[in-house]
């Protein structure tokens, strides 16, 4: 079984040595909204998200969560190797909403041999008491993830993304699943009006801080369709982050890393035909790639300037 080289604790290594095999995540949509969507707390969402609420890679037309998981694992597996898979409810906020479709959803995803683990996308603000319940159980069954959109740590960038929610509202969330042992991957985005890497940094802080157990760093992409887009284009606001410069600042920002945190992504996962710019970002490779020179070139590691407290 090959190993990755990579000088950060990636996630497709962490797999093969917790699995003994190849690990594949398949993108599953439970039609869940968003109360940043349905008018709870607005009917605009995040300013950045597309129509299908992250779910560009999934694919509900072709039936229920069973129907889902084997038509993703005819496009996603490899013929002759040994694999296994994590269901993996992607788009939208899937705790939010009726607590038996949850349930009966989540228990029919794992309920494959050869799904080996669970992971679910949701918001820190949609942890209500009888869903932490359902987790917990969860947990105990499979190997359970929750993925949370934390963006940023800086409150005002919070408010002018219109995510809906403060950070210390976030970080309740975190303290509550903490609490029962449930394991998190947290969400950045680089590139956002307004924040610098001193913002970048505190959001690795918080991580490391925290203990969270993964991290995905995605650059700000524009997509069409968007609020972002007519927002950029009605203030006349440029987007002006090179491939370089963003590669320079997830760089910095995995140095400071504990490298005990698993990094789930380093670069933005949208539809090339769907983003407005920056167009380096449709060419996913030639960013990795990037941040792998620079690591190599500088003799850099995950956390190799980080200090624990």
């Amino acid at each position: 079984m090959e190993l990755n080289r990579k000088r950060y604790n990636d996630l497709d290594t962490y797999y093969k040595i917790k699995y003994g095999m190849k690990i594949i995540k398949l993108p599953l949509d439970g039609g869940f909204t968003c109360p940043n969507r349905d008018g709870t707390l607005s009917s605009r969402g995040c300013i950045y998200c597309s129509d299908a609420g992250a779910g560009e890679w999934t694919y509900r037309s072709v039936g229920d969560i069973k129907e889902q998981i084997a038509y993703q694992k005819k496009i996603l597996s490899k013929p002759g190797r040994a694999e296994g898979y994590i269901a993996y409810f992607q788009n939208f906020t899937n705790t939010y909403g009726e607590l038996g479709k949850m349930r009966q959803m989540f228990y029919a995803a794992i309920d494959e041999d050869d799904i080996v683990g669970l992971s679910i996308a949701t918001r820190a603000d949609c942890l209500p008491y009888e869903v932490l319940n359902l987790l917990e159980e969860l947990n105990e069954n499979t190997d359970l993830t929750i993925e949370l959109g934390m963006q940023s740590v800086n409150d005002n960038t919070l408010k002018f993304i219109n995510r809906g929610y403060s950070h210390q509202e976030f970080d309740n969330g975190v303290q509550k699943l903490a609490y029962l042992g449930i394991e998190m991957v947290a969400h950045i985005i680089v590139g956002l009006v307004g924040e610098d890497i001193d913002d970048y940094l505190r959001d690795i802080s918080y991580i490391n801080y925290r203990g969270i157990e993964g991290v995905k760093i995605h650059n700000l992409y524009i997509e069409n369709n968007t609020y972002l887009k007519s927002y950029y284009e009605k203030n006349n606001i440029t987007y002006d982050m090179t491939k370089d410069d963003y590669a320079n600042i997830v760089v910095t920002m995995l140095r400071h890393l504990n490298p005990k945190v698993v990094v789930n992504r380093l670069t933005g996962d949208g539809i090339g035909e769907n983003i407005a710019y920056p167009r380096w970002s449709k060419n996913k490779g030639a960013v990795l790639s990037t941040i792998d020179k620079i690591m190599k070139d500088g003799d850099f590691r995950q956390g190799d300037l980080w200090k624990e407290n």
